[in-house]
């Protein structure tokens, strides 16, 4: 199995080592798949310029989205990212726990929402049609 060198902030060029301390300021650290994308000088920036693009998903949504993927997809790297993303976000302890678990007890729309991504991943870009129902109704009720 390859595996990849982790660079470290002097080792990228100037505009990731910007990058990297913006990361440092607002994560606390520089996650390794980022770190990963800063061997290029442009692949980090665009990762990142996607990844935060705007959405009518709110920051909650997307890492409600996010936590349970990480757990269907048994990443533990993703899961713990996403855990100090979530709190980052408000979540508690045992909201985090439930979102994993594609369950919220406390927001409908979280609830549908961790579902559907859930459903989503096992079933590899598809959906039961309950599922996607039930989630656009409460994701997006004006749709139905």
């Amino acid at each position: 199995m390859s595996t990849f060198n982790i660079p470290t902030r002097e080792e990228v060029s100037e505009n990731n080592q910007v990058i990297f301390d913006n990361l440092n300021k607002g994560l606390g650290f520089v996650p390794n798949l980022y770190a990963t994308y800063a061997h290029s000088n442009t692949a980090l920036e665009n990762y990142l310029t996607f990844a935060n693009a705007k959405t009518s998903l709110s920051a909650k949504e997307k890492e409600a989205v996010n936590l349970a993927v990480s757990q269907v997809n048994d990443c533990i790297y993703c899961l713990s990212a996403h855990t100090t993303i979530g709190k980052m976000n408000g979540f508690t302890d045992e909201q985090i726990l439930e979102l994993r678990a594609a369950f919220s007890s406390v927001n409908n729309k979280l609830d549908a929402l961790a579902k559907l991504a859930k459903n989503i991943t096992e079933n590899r870009g598809k959906t039961d049609n309950i599922v996607l129902k039930i989630s656009l109704m409460l994701v997006i009720p004006k749709v139905i």
